[in-house]
């Protein structure tokens, strides 16, 4: 008899209850008024927010080849836009099939002919992030505070208890152990490493510089570092394996932290309800090339599986 797959059913009840509790703050929405909001946006606001989350998708795929051709990766930043893009689109609208970095993955592994190399890459760029995204924490910190929240220090224990004894951390290690010689060819040139960081704080500040454009279009009155702080506890919350791609969940942890800072329930959906759309929306030209990179990699999909 087989086992039942617990995490699968984690993320499926998670994902429900979350959707579950999004759709319950939807049915205690004045509509009128959050139409009326959405309706009456400056144009501008739409045009400035779209040429920002483009901006910043293009800086994260410069941020990957800078890692690719720190290894002397023949690829072309055009092309590493479009691997970047294709394997962005199947993670916002495939996440149960076919992972976006999976397809980064098969993509490179075709130029460079060498997998655990192409993976290390794939792998870096993911940490990489991270620790930008993590270095915004301070902020989050600061927009609690102002809410009324005060933070014990035993809950920072805690919660570096739970990770250093709990799964991430044995999959940190794992992962090191594998990889640890092809990571190390970076660390031999640093400065490739330093840029990569670089350019992935100014690509979260860019793209959340987007969500506070909007923010302002809908006649919320943030600053831009209330905008990062709020997304930085978003963007952790929905790293939990408790839900499928933080479907549900990013939009009730966002309208949550908005409405505690002083948002409308009408203001804060409608904010959270656009940037999901503009934000999936950018990624509908990835199709064109992740079918492309699924037809020419067809071979070395079959040899990994």
């Amino acid at each position: 008899m087989k086992k039942p797959d617990w995490k699968q059913i984690l993320k499926w009840g998670g994902t429900l209850v979350s959707v579950g509790l999004f759709i319950w703050l939807l049915t205690r929405l004045d509509w009128q008024e959050a139409w009326a909001i959405a309706r009456n946006m400056p144009i501008y606001t739409y045009g400035a927010a779209i040429f920002l989350l483009v901006l910043g998708q293009c800086l994260n795929s410069v941020r990957w080849y800078t890692l690719l051709r720190a290894q002397d990766v023949r690829i072309t930043p055009l092309e590493t836009f479009k691997i970047h893009m294709g394997g962005t689109f199947a993670s916002n609208f495939l996440p149960s099939t076919i992972g976006g970095d999976s397809l980064r993955l098969l993509a490179v592994a075709k130029i460079t002919h060498d997998q655990p190399l192409s993976l290390a890459s794939v792998i870096l760029d993911r940490l990489v992030n991270l620790i930008a995204t993590f270095t915004l924490v301070p902020f989050s910190i600061g927009i609690f505070r102002s809410s009324g929240v005060r933070f014990n220090g035993d809950i920072f224990g805690f919660s570096l208890t739970a990770v250093f004894q709990g799964k991430l951390w044995n999959w940190i290690k794992h992962t090191w152990e594998k990889y640890v010689e092809i990571v190390r060819r970076w660390l031999q040139k640093p400065a490739s490493l330093g840029a990569a960081f670089v350019i992935s704080w100014i690509s979260r500040i860019v793209i959340l510089g987007a969500v506070w454009v909007l923010s302002r279009g809908v006649g919320m009155h943030l600053t831009l570092w209330q905008v990062v702080g709020v997304n930085t506890v978003s963007y952790f919350v929905t790293l939990l394996p408790i839900t499928i791609s933080g479907y549900g969940l990013r939009e009730l942890t966002l309208t949550t932290l908005y409405t505690m800072l002083g948002a409308t329930l009408e203001q804060a959906t409608a904010l959270t309800v656009i940037t999901r759309l503009f934000s999936t929306m950018i990624t509908l030209p990835g199709v064109i090339w992740m079918q492309r990179i699924l037809s020419e990699t067809r071979d070395i999909k079959k040899e990994t599986a």
